[in-house]
């Protein structure tokens, strides 16, 4: 599908006599300019300016405010789709693979996932075990954002696949899917690459709220911007689209 805008904007005209371009605290771009520059003006100048607003995003993401890291000691509690597990660390053994994949057959682990060095983690019973053959708290994390950022890639797949037919039927190609951890947005597309990205923070929301993310970017390649007919759309595909948009905060 053809689109010569890379990033979705909010377009505010007034009189004014330059074409303004600012990037709000959440990475949203608000453009205005005077009513009789046209829409395919505008369109080229965001994406002139696109080497500034990936510099100006990054600078946000590493100066945004967040919650402290985990220290990811066993009892902690960690967030995880609208709800908490607690950790539960150990160390790694192969011998334990085995028991693991039984218990994958019958359902009582999930989300699971190892590397080649026997150390894994997963879901099982309202715990998450994460078994390392390092005790060391950056190794630890290490471990957890991969596992988080192939979760949320999972689940985001999923409803991508979902809901896909739908943008199909209006000459959307399906896109490439990116997982990465960011500070200050849950997704972004970019309609001219064929490209969205989400959050792998997202797995620490609910699934509703994960979906409605994943509907909300898709959507960026039929409404480039935030308009009110973006909303409209989302609006037809999720009706509670404000509700779950909530529970993100």
């Amino acid at each position: 599908m053809e689109n010569t805008q890379v990033y979705p904007y909010t377009l505010i005209r007034k009189n004014v006599k330059n074409i303004n371009l600012r990037i709000k605290p959440d990475g949203s771009i608000v453009v205005s300019a005077h009513p009789k520059v046209p829409k395919k003006y505008i369109d080229d100048f965001v994406l002139s300016q696109a080497s500034f607003i990936e510099k100006a995003r990054a600078r946000m993401e590493q100066n945004q405010n967040h919650t402290p890291m985990p220290l990811f000691k066993t009892g902690e509690q960690m967030p995880y789709l609208g709800g908490f597990l607690i950790l539960h660390t150990g160390q790694a053994d192969r011998r334990l693979i085995p028991a693991w994949m039984e218990e994958i057959q019958n359902g009582s682990i999930q989300s699971f996932s190892r590397n080649n060095y026997g150390e894994a983690v997963f879901c099982r019973d309202g715990f998450l075990y994460l078994f390392t053959k390092e005790d060391d708290d950056d190794h630890k994390r290490q471990l957890y954002e991969a596992w988080q950022k192939i979760q949320t890639g999972i689940i985001c797949g999923k409803y991508s696949r979902l809901h896909y037919p739908a943008f199909e039927k209006l000459g959307v190609a399906y896109p490439e899917i990116k997982i990465r951890k960011m500070r200050s947005r849950w997704g972004s597309c970019i309609p001219q690459k064929q490209k969205i990205t989400f959050n792998s923070l997202l797995l620490e929301k609910p699934p509703e709220s994960i979906e409605y993310v994943v509907v909300h970017e898709f959507s960026h390649f039929i409404h480039p911007d935030h308009s009110k007919a973006f909303y409209q759309f989302v609006e037809q595909i999720l009706p509670d689209w404000k509700s779950r948009k909530d529970k993100l905060k």
